[in-house]
């Protein structure tokens, strides 16, 4: 039975009141339920407890089914051998159950697949971090070519190769660098992986204000 990482499972409950004199029966039939579930991808266990209420002596049966899937799990809440078993439990010893739904391992499992959105200031400060060298690089690079013509035209040109670098490279390439930090909650993380931004700026400027060369060095 292969394991699922925790954060993926998906957890499905049943439970159901029983009379002391039905509890062989319902236990026969779990380990039925488990022997017939074992067969379906993204099985991965049941846990079983019976409980005595306080109140009226009855017991109180709870069954937690895990899946990998939310989708394994409906195949094997709809198929035909699980309903086979429900109508002879029913048949047989009056067995009644009702379900719910874990809400906290649904939502775990559910923002697996759909994970939190970074903060706009996070993504700017990236944005920031790749625009700045994109935009000296091209000023440096540019100046022979770009430099000579009229400065509208010039930052017409200018922008879109910015936008198209920063847009299609530089900004993927942070975003994949810096995705531990983007939807991270994590204190340590965050200030570890927020100071590299400025550090990283800081030392651009220290570049661009140091190389010789530049049509900028040239003005001072």
């Amino acid at each position: 039975m292969n394991e699922s990482p925790a954060d993926e499972v998906f957890v499905y409950t049943i439970s159901g009141d029983l009379n002391h004199d039905q509890l062989e029966a319902y236990q026969r039939l779990q380990r039925r339920m488990d022997y017939a579930a074992r067969g379906f991808p993204g099985y991965l266990q049941q846990e079983c407890s019976v409980n005595t209420d306080p109140q009226d002596g009855r017991l109180h049966a709870t069954v937690r089914l895990h899946f990998q899937s939310l989708a394994a799990c409906l195949s094997w809440l709809d198929s035909e051998e699980r309903r086979a078993l429900l109508r002879e439990a029913n048949e047989q010893f009056g067995y009644r159950y009702r379900t719910t739904l874990e809400g906290q391992s649904f939502n775990q499992w559910l923002s697996a697949r759909h994970p939190p959105k970074a903060p706009v200031w996070k993504v700017n400060l990236l944005v920031w971090l790749a625009l700045y060298p994109s935009v000296m690089g091209l000023l440096w690079v540019g100046e022979s070519t770009l430099g000579r013509l009229p400065l509208p035209m010039n930052m017409l040109i200018s922008n879109g190769l910015t936008v198209a670098f920063t847009g299609w490279v530089l900004v993927p390439w942070l975003s994949r660098v810096y995705r531990p930090w983007l939807t991270t909650r994590s204190r340590r993380l965050n200030v570890l992986f927020g100071l590299s931004v400025p550090v990283a700026l800081l030392f651009a400027l220290w570049f661009f204000s140091h190389v010789p060369g530049t049509p900028w060095s040239q003005m001072s």
